[in-house]
């Protein structure tokens, strides 16, 4: 319940709760320990005063001693003269018979226990507190015991108003640090505030951001993370406009040939060759449709982190011979020579159909953006811990300003050849080489050709 209220406060309020509770717990132990360090400094200063007190009771003894050979005669008269209205003491004889004494209101019960060292204790009674110490006394041949006493009252008062000190001063220094923990906090928390209100203000698709952050201290870390953020998010909403934009365009060239093409053959009656002409466009771009879709959902489960890869053990040589067998029927059909090499077998783990499609599309990129009756080779080859797959077709290169473009979604840099692809093919293709730990980046591109490098890392 307690919980409950607290977390329904604002941050300031619970900030000032805390501190609060804490600066309690500590003053607290400090009243305590001032309390108790009070205490045991009068005792130490009683004791002090007892040690003197009976330093001189032992010299008055021996001189007394010296002067009359009975003892008890010797402590009387000692007694009587170093007598202080405060200070009890006692004489007592080597079996613990008291010889002589001025009690001046202490009681003990029982015998008085002597041994030959110093006792030091704290006797409670009806007229109060008492600090008793209890020391032998050698005069040769005879041995006698001093008892001196001093009341702890002055020690207990002296504690009292201590006490009451604190009882007085801890509260009003909890109130003013509350009031100076509220104030703080509110400073504090004035720039979050601040932020909070740029915050709801800022507008999806507009520049604005929490302002200059030039702190250096934790706000500062908060409002360069949070304008990142609020980046990185509108970056992102960019993207899926432009992708949303191009997809649709993409997706509207085939649906628009499909249904023209239905419209057109079904306004009048149509020969068989016509009807089967028209149904070859149609499902010519039925295809193109189904691997723009497939494209897009590929990219799509990519950027959701939902594409889940079945690791296996592979080899990328046998792989990329594959892929060229694949694409040969194509490359034929414009005089291109596609070849696979490689010095040794390359084995690799990873997900063997991702794999074959990353190939499979840069092949296809190659073959075509290839001059015709050119060549298009492949190479594998391992390099370390990385195997090393390279693409190197005989095109007329990529210029240089094209070059940090070619991976964005959509980009066809061949305005002949835009009803060939959707321009999918190697952003999908660098997706999986990153999908695997590895990259995939243009490596050269000239006059004489270009050749694009998969870099992916091996196992131990």
């Amino acid at each position: 319940m307690i919980a409950r209220v607290i977390g329904s406060l604002s941050l300031r309020a619970r900030l000032t709760i805390w501190y609060s509770i804490a600066l309690v717990a500590v003053l607290g132990l400090f009243g305590a320990v001032v309390v108790w360090q009070q205490g045991r400094i009068g005792v130490r200063r009683v004791d002090r005063e007892l040690d003197a007190f009976a330093s001189t009771l032992d010299n008055v003894l021996r001189d007394e001693l010296a002067e009359t050979s009975d003892p008890r005669a010797a402590a009387v008269e000692a007694n009587r003269t170093i007598a202080a209205p405060d200070r009890p003491l006692a004489i007592l004889d080597a079996d613990g018979a008291v010889l002589a004494a001025g009690w001046h209101g202490l009681t003990l019960e029982g015998p008085i226990p002597v041994r030959h060292d110093v006792q030091v204790w704290t006797a409670r009674t009806a007229a109060g507190a008492w600090r008793i110490h209890l020391l032998p006394a050698t005069t040769r041949p005879r041995t006698f015991f001093l008892l001196v006493a001093a009341p702890l009252a002055d020690v207990l008062r002296e504690q009292r108003e201590a006490e009451e000190a604190m009882w007085i001063g801890i509260p009003i220094a909890l109130l003013l640090a509350a009031a100076g923990g509220l104030w703080l906090a509110s400073i504090g928390l004035r720039p979050i505030t601040g932020m909070a209100r740029r915050a709801e203000a800022l507008a999806p698709g507009g520049i604005e951001d929490l302002g200059p952050t030039d702190r250096g201290d934790e706000l500062g870390q908060l409002a360069r993370a949070f304008n990142g953020l609020v980046a990185r998010l509108r970056q992102t909403l960019r993207t899926q406009r432009q992708f949303m934009a191009d997809a649709s365009h993409e997706l509207r060239t085939p649906v628009s040939v499909i249904q023209s093409t239905a419209d057109v053959i079904l306004a009048r009656d149509r020969g068989v060759s016509e009807y089967r002409d028209a149904l070859a466009t149609v499902g010519a771009e039925a295809r193109r449709l189904g691997r723009l879709v497939d494209d897009m959902l590929v990219l799509a489960r990519a950027d959701a982190g939902g594409y889940p890869l079945r690791r296996e053990h592979v080899y990328l040589n046998e792989i990329a011979a594959d892929c060229t067998r694949t694409v040969d029927v194509l490359a034929r059909e414009r005089g291109v020579t596609v070849s696979a090499s490689a010095a040794v077998d390359v084995p690799f783990v990873g997900d063997e159909s991702l794999l074959r499609r990353m190939i499979l599309n840069l092949l296809q990129n190659a073959v075509a953006h290839t001059r015709e009756g050119s060549a298009v080779a492949v190479e594998v080859s391992p390099n370390g811990r990385s195997a090393y797959v390279r693409v190197t077709d005989q095109g007329e290169g990529i210029a240089a300003a094209d070059r940090a473009r070619i991976f964005d979604r959509f980009v066809q840099l061949d305005a002949a050849r835009c009803g060939a692809g959707a321009g999918l093919g190697l952003p999908i293709a660098r997706w999986i080489a990153e999908a695997h730990g590895g990259t995939l980046e243009l490596e050269e591109s000239g006059s004489e050709g270009s050749t694009f490098r998969i870099v992916l890392p091996t196992a131990d």
